[in-house]
């Protein structure tokens, strides 16, 4: 059985396709990816406040462009697309 850390919030059919976690390791990954935003954010004030306002945005954009696409392949990799969280969550109630 594979271990998924995402599952669809809405249920197939739907136009919206979001992705919401599901167990301890889906929000570990939300939570490194949320932090990592707020490091580059940090480093970017540090940076802009000392003078060096382009060098702060040009790693602020980096790292939100490499945060997000590796926070997207995660997703991508440990989503379950034809199960939705309330469905997790009906399984979890009877176990």
């Amino acid at each position: 059985m594979i271990d998924y850390w995402f599952a669809r919030r809405f249920p197939v059919g739907n136009p919206r396709n979001a992705m919401s976690p599901v167990n301890w390791k889906g929000y570990l990954a939300t939570l490194a990816f949320v932090l990592s935003l707020g490091a580059a954010g940090v480093v970017f004030a540090w940076l802009g406040a000392s003078g060096e306002m382009l060098k702060g945005v040009l790693i602020f954009a980096g790292a939100a462009i490499v945060g997000t696409a590796a926070f997207l392949g995660v997703v991508n990799a440990k989503g379950d697309s034809s199960r939705t969280v309330a469905d997790y969550k009906k399984g979890a109630a009877r176990a």
